[in-house]
């Protein structure tokens, strides 16, 4: 060719001859392909790192506590900042017009973490190269779409969701922190996933409105399957609050689960007829189908590990039931007395029992408490508890619930001989190696609270316990007898409160 081109290829017209690119095609060919290749880069990475750092936060924390010179700083800092909890006294009693269960202080810290560090990197580092193939000179629309794109991101922190509401979080292995904890850590990283969800939609749809490309997409499966995770998210954001869950925790617990696996796939479908194979945005939804899958197969081999056994209801006055489930050995052997210290793998643990929420422990005789109207049932505790048996009770070795009758499914126990039952459990909880090495042991408790303080009575050699009851529970405090009737210094208050201050100031004044 002897003479450059000079000719500009017009638009709809036949390239078949040598031509010049229309510069201002270029241009805005060239400003959409660098900021939406840099924002889409970018988003990937900010949501990856987000998702690491929240899942390895809780380890990196139990690690520095093993450090040498943590030991004395640890014990200083955890009553101030750890235990507290942020509004009064409402960590364990919820908040008034049943608003929920307020954080201790470490709990506030890691959720403030997770909410500024969500809000800093939805926030930063949009860069819009203008004039814009989409969006022409307009600015803040393309910022939109990017907010929107973003937020879309981040969206799949559903893995990390998940695995902090399972009974097999390979974090309770990994760290000492709680069931309790990760529960509560739950709800809060669901509540930002859910504004993420929501502002995705809301950005999506004011968009699409404004460019004139909704009237060609709300008909189009992945606008659709957006919609479903959409609103099965809100659904659940409004429906698990305290309120519903006290009122009949075996409803919340059975549409939960029924929304959560519809936005799992509603999330799913969006992405692929969105994507397809485009990306990775594929790869967060694989770690969230998988987690749930394995905390899904896991509680059904430790059923099936179990078997399908009978249980003995009892009703011993008042509101409370003692079940009875022979047969049971969780990590007891014969001729020895379990300890909290001793068998770490079944201390504190968790099961499920039939049609209704309870705990078990790996003690001979076990002792669990149940959902209590002012409780959380998310949040109880259970315990084991060690102690020699009666011959009578020796006919029973086996695992033994305590339960006091609620608003749910526990409100229709009844004396029963034989009730098939399903035991999915034990589950671990937290490590008790950092109270064992206290010099003396003070146990205070309140009504049916005492089955989570009972597997410490043999636990430690210096014990005082201190049990409050109200008139009516006076037959909880005779079926327990046998357990406690071990403990040389305990103080068992029956219609009275305890009168904690005066208990202190004496431990203290003690030395």
């Amino acid at each position: 060719m002897d003479d450059p081109p000079t000719r500009v290829l017009a638009n709809g017209e036949i390239l078949n001859y040598t031509a010049l690119a229309n510069t201002s095609v270029m241009t805005l060919q060239k400003n959409t392909l660098y900021s939406v290749g840099y924002e889409s880069r970018l988003e990937e990475r900010l949501g990856v790192a987000m998702l690491v750092a929240m899942f390895a936060l809780p380890i990196l924390l139990t690690l520095v506590q093993y450090l040498p010179f943590m030991t004395g700083v640890s014990a200083k800092i955890k009553p101030y900042l750890i235990w507290p909890s942020v509004i009064g006294t409402y960590q364990v009693r919820p908040l008034p017009f049943l608003l929920g269960n307020s954080p201790t202080v470490g709990q506030a810290l890691y959720v403030a973490v997770f909410v500024i560090l969500n809000i800093v990197l939805t926030a930063v580092d949009y860069r819009v190269a203008i004039p814009h193939a989409w969006y022409g000179n307009e600015t803040y629309y393309a910022v939109m779409a990017y907010v929107m794109w973003r937020t879309g991101e981040f969206a799949l922190l559903l893995p990390l969701v998940i695995i902090f509401s399972g009974r097999n979080n390979i974090l309770l292995w990994l760290t000492n922190w709680s069931h309790s904890t990760y529960m509560l850590l739950h709800r809060w990283v669901a509540r930002v996933f859910a504004i993420h969800v929501i502002l995705h939609s809301i950005l999506a749809l004011v968009l699409y409105v404004h460019t004139g490309s909704y009237e060609t997409n709300y008909y189009l499966p992945w606008w659709i399957w957006g919609i479903v995770a959409t609103l099965t998210t809100s659904i659940m954001l409004v429906t698990s609050g305290l309120y519903v869950r006290r009122r009949s925790y075996e409803l919340f617990l059975i549409t939960h689960i029924i929304l959560a696996i519809f936005t799992i796939v509603g999330t799913w479908y969006h992405i692929w007829y969105c994507f397809q194979w485009l990306g990775n945005y594929q790869q967060p939804m694989y770690a969230a189908c998988g987690v749930w899958s394995f905390d899904r197969l896991m509680r059904v081999m430790r059923i099936l590990k179990t078997g399908l056994r009978g249980a003995r209801i009892t009703e011993i006055g008042e509101g409370y039931v003692r079940i009875d489930i022979p047969g049971v050995r969780w990590g007891v052997e014969l001729g020895r007395t379990p300890t909290p210290t001793s068998q770490r793998s079944t201390n504190g643990a968790h099961g499920r029992i039939t049609h209704f929420r309870a705990s078990d422990s790996d003690a001979a005789v076990p002792t669990r408490t149940g959902s209590h109207r002012g409780d959380d049932v998310e949040k109880d505790v259970i315990s084991t508890v060690g102690h020699a048996l009666s011959i009578k009770e020796e006919r029973n070795i086996g695992v033994t619930f305590f339960v006091k009758k609620s608003t749910g499914l526990t409100r229709s126990l009844a004396a029963h001989d034989d009730l098939l039952t399903l035991l999915d459990g034990p589950y671990p909880n937290t490590s008790t190696a950092s109270i064992l090495r206290t010099d003396r042991l003070l146990i205070i408790s309140g009504g049916i609270g005492i089955t989570g303080m009972l597997p410490w009575i043999n636990a430690h050699p210096n014990v005082k316990l201190c049990w409050s009851v109200k008139k009516s529970a006076d037959c909880l405090v005779q079926a327990l007898d046998v357990p406690i009737q071990g403990v040389a210094d305990k103080e068992i208050r029956i219609g009275s409160r305890a009168n904690i201050h005066s208990l202190l100031n004496s431990e203290i004044e003690a030395g």
